[in-house]
């Protein structure tokens, strides 16, 4: 089945989606790939291997993607790496951290910049992806949170999603003071996508914990904006996913017969 990637104002025909592949798992060897064609190292369902996937959608570079099960991780994925994801491969070098391969990717295409030209702008923008992500602890904090009891359990979720909605309301007002369409500005930029993959998983708290006061604050008008502004993008149009998936994904992400592949069951 092909399918039509658009960015850029151009499209991309590719013979189908490079992620849609399963995730390898210990003894699985090392696949072969293009030494001239980026080759990103990704879990499907991994927030910080989403920074790396949307930059290269939205620059309309091809690559392909080596999924890994990170429960069971192959040895050679281990010995070449840190044992996360996003790792890219290219030229036979691996490069590391999702922040430093999205800004590699930047940096080949410069004619698609993704980060301001001005060296104070592009180090504030990445002043407020600093800031933006103190969002990531609590995140997963509200589903890792104990107690004694199911009321301290409670409780201690509510105070982390406290914590978080300070992150959401620095956003929503740095979001205000800007008054662009992203915080990039007219157009979507490297801050907008390195902060975005948070934005979109955190409705699964309100779906996993029904009625525990989880909703996405209302009052953040602003955020809300743009986050409508960021699912009209193409790439995240494109790789995006909906709250109902992320939530069964993270329902059973703690097993370690974790389904990396129930996307493609």
């Amino acid at each position: 089945m092909s399918s039509v990637v658009w960015a850029a104002g151009t499209k991309i025909k590719m013979s189908s989606t490079p992620w849609d592949v399963p995730h390898l798992a210990d003894g699985a060897p090392e696949p072969q790939a293009d030494p001239d064609r980026i080759t990103v190292l990704n879990m499907r369902f991994c927030p910080f291997a989403s920074r790396t996937i949307l930059v290269l959608l939205t620059k309309n570079i091809p690559f392909d993607v080596v999924n890994i099960n990170l429960k069971k991780k192959p040895d050679w994925f281990l010995e070449k790496t840190d044992g996360t994801v996003s790792v890219i491969k290219y030229k036979g070098k691996y490069i590391l951290e999702s922040l430093v391969n999205s800004d590699f990717v930047d940096e080949m295409e410069p004619s698609t910049a993704l980060h301001p030209k001005d060296p104070l702008e592009k180090a504030m923008g990445r002043l407020l992806v600093e800031k933006a992500g103190k969002m990531v602890r609590p995140f997963y904090g509200i589903m890792m949170a104990k107690g004694e009891t199911t009321k301290e359990v409670k409780e201690k979720r509510k105070e982390i999603f406290n914590e978080m909605k300070k992150t959401l309301e620095y956003m929503d007002k740095e979001l205000k003071k800007k008054g662009s369409k992203f915080i990039s500005g007219n157009c979507v930029g490297m801050t907008d996508l390195m902060v975005w993959p948070w934005i979109e998983r955190l409705p699964v708290h309100n779906i996993l914990f029904p009625g525990e006061g989880m909703e996405f604050p209302s009052e953040l008008t602003s955020l809300h904006a743009w986050i409508k502004n960021m699912w009209e993008e193409p790439a995240v149009k494109a790789y995006g996913l909906d709250a109902e998936t992320h939530a069964k994904f993270y329902m059973q992400s703690s097993s370690d017969n974790c389904n990396y592949d129930m996307l493609l069951n």
